[in-house]
């Protein structure tokens, strides 16, 4: 029973980060028309690398006490293994998600009210009545 509970408090830890990825690239996946195509699929990419680390994480802390039976040797080889790779992922999950955001950028002008430019001869509207020469 005391095992069932070390299982329960891990899972409880882990699921908020769970939940709010798994939420994430459910709505990343149905944002077809409102975001640009690269940019989805960078935010799912990212969403799915970062869901394997933390479902690695998982693991590895749900299996934790039944690891350490197999010595303190295994146990820090493991250790150092799901360090690694949870090193190396993080990193390139939260990448991918700095990338989303940038991709659905468009280049040029700052955001903002369009201002349409100024005609070359800026001043009064001309008179229909006047000839070119400006006489009547």
């Amino acid at each position: 029973m005391k095992d069932f509970g070390y299982l329960l408090v891990q899972l409880a830890l882990q699921l908020p980060t769970l939940v709010v990825l798994i939420v994430g690239g459910a709505l990343a996946a149905s944002a077809r028309g409102r975001l640009p195509r690269a940019a989805r699929r960078l935010l799912v990419a990212g969403l799915a690398v970062l869901l394997v680390v933390t479902l690695i994480s998982t693991v590895w802390s749900v299996t934790l006490p039944w690891t350490a039976d197999g010595g303190a040797q295994r146990l820090g080889a493991l250790s150092m293994l799901v360090g690694v790779v949870h090193a190396l992922l993080f990193p390139v999950g939260v990448g991918l998600l700095i990338a989303a955001a940038s991709a659905g950028r468009r280049t040029g002008s700052a955001p903002g009210p369009a201002v349409p430019s100024a005609p070359a001869a800026w001043g009064p509207p001309a008179d229909p009545h006047l000839s070119p020469t400006g006489t009547h």
